[in-house]
């Protein structure tokens, strides 16, 4: 029986000295070179001597044991960007360009048109009839009587200046 009992403790000697130190065996850490084979932009966990890759980031497609590859989020609906806006691809994202001009807004959603008309009549000839267009205004003709442009101005007509104004020869004209 003591011969049972002494294989038995050459056998657990063996085994401790086969390497093992401590409390117990020392796991490899499958992660610590070039991130286990995982994307760089996901999490390695070493489990039970292998290892399990974390997801690809928002932004990106993947299983993450690979590659995580951008999306490129301006190729759907502009990337959520206004359309009246330029949407621009990074890495994981986008960015909206800014609104332009007669609009408010970042680009991030809307574009808000600017009623130019409510300030100053639009900068047309207060003579003339503002009229919001989207990005910007049209200024209508000078009334009667006025020469000119809308948003250049509008003056009196000299219509006695050619032709007597159409008036009889001896008779005066008088501008109205």
């Amino acid at each position: 029986m003591r011969t049972g009992r002494v294989a038995a403790l050459a056998v657990v000697l063996t085994l401790s000295a086969a390497g093992c130190t401590g409390a117990g065996p020392v796991e490899a850490d499958a992660c610590q070179t070039s991130n286990g084979g995982c994307d760089p932009l996901t999490t390695c966990t070493t489990t039970h001597g292998s290892r399990t890759c974390g997801a690809c980031p928002s932004g990106y497609t993947g299983t993450g044991e690979s590659a995580c590859v951008d999306i490129d989020e301006c190729l759907t609906k502009n990337g959520g960007c206004d359309s009246l806006t330029t949407c621009t691809n990074s890495p994981g994202s986008r960015t909206c360009g800014g609104c332009p001009s007669g609009f408010t807004g970042t680009g991030e959603s809307a574009c808000v048109d600017i009623d130019e008309c409510l300030t100053n009549n639009g900068g047309c000839d207060p003579l003339t009839t503002c009229t919001n267009a989207p990005g910007s205004r049209t200024c209508g003709a000078c009334p009667s009587g006025f020469t000119g442009t809308g948003p250049m101005g509008c003056v009196v007509s000299d219509e006695c200046g050619s032709g007597n104004g159409g008036c009889a020869a001896l008779t005066a004209c008088t501008n109205t």
